[in-house]
């Protein structure tokens, strides 16, 4: 039986040092079940653990997301970071959840530092959020959560959405289903409605469907809650 990892070149967008990063084989790749903003969870590897590639040669972290270069500008925002780091492969080898973690974190790192897309930042702390559910720490995961969902909201707002790997009904959809984790029931109202009334709903019934069932579910929370607000008082 043989292994289900494989290794990938890749090319460091700050320091251009060669390295290698591991990649979960499609075909060993076994989905078990998504949660409503997406988080899937799988039997064996996790794929997600490994689309953070950090540079053992001077730290930056990235995924297929980032710019496909770095400016002079956003180099010398890294260099005080790339002085600190000291060389290490473990990133390079097979990651446990907390290495996935740690590698995603320098990744969100590398973003800040050298002011990536919000859709990016959007992007790392969710998946972040989703790691700290699997292991049921729900403090970081609504940190992370909340995160991601400011991040989103910005591209949103700021019309980033054409760089959006998915249309942008997901999108729309994302910010209501986030919001509805967080407790902010009444906003993720107004995004389940956009999703149900957005243009290309047809084109995306799925979506549209899981919207209109989340809007079931937060329109019974808040049910429940007027229902404790009126037995406390």
């Amino acid at each position: 039986m043989g292994t289900p990892l494989y290794s990938i070149d890749l090319e460091c967008l700050y320091c251009n040092s060669a390295f290698e990063s591991l990649k979960v084989k499609t075909s060993k790749i076994i989905k078990k079940h998504q949660d409503s903003d997406f988080c899937t969870y799988y039997k064996g590897d996790n794929p997600f653990f490994y689309d953070a590639y950090v540079c053992p040669n001077c730290g930056f972290a990235f995924t297929k997301n980032f710019s496909k270069s770095l400016n002079s500008e956003q180099k010398n925002a890294y260099q005080p970071l790339a002085e600190k780091w000291y060389k290490r492969h473990k990133f390079s080898m097979a990651r446990n959840i907390g290495a996935a973690i740690e590698a995603y974190k320098l990744a969100f790192l590398s973003a800040v530092t050298v002011k990536e897309h919000n859709l990016v930042l959007a992007g790392l702390s969710l998946r972040i959020a989703w790691f700290n559910r699997y292991k049921k720490k729900i403090n970081d995961e609504y940190k992370f959560l909340r995160i991601s969902r400011e991040y989103y909201n910005n591209s949103y707002e700021e019309g980033e959405i054409v760089n959006y790997e998915k249309p942008e009904i997901y999108l729309i959809y994302l910010l209501g289903d986030l919001s509805a984790r967080l407790g902010e029931y009444n906003e993720a109202i107004k995004w389940f409605s956009r999703v149900t009334e957005h243009e290309e709903r047809g084109l995306h019934q799925s979506i549209e469907n899981m919207a209109r069932d989340r809007w079931k579910e937060v329109k019974e929370q808040l049910k429940k809650e007027d229902v404790n607000a009126e037995n406390i008082s």
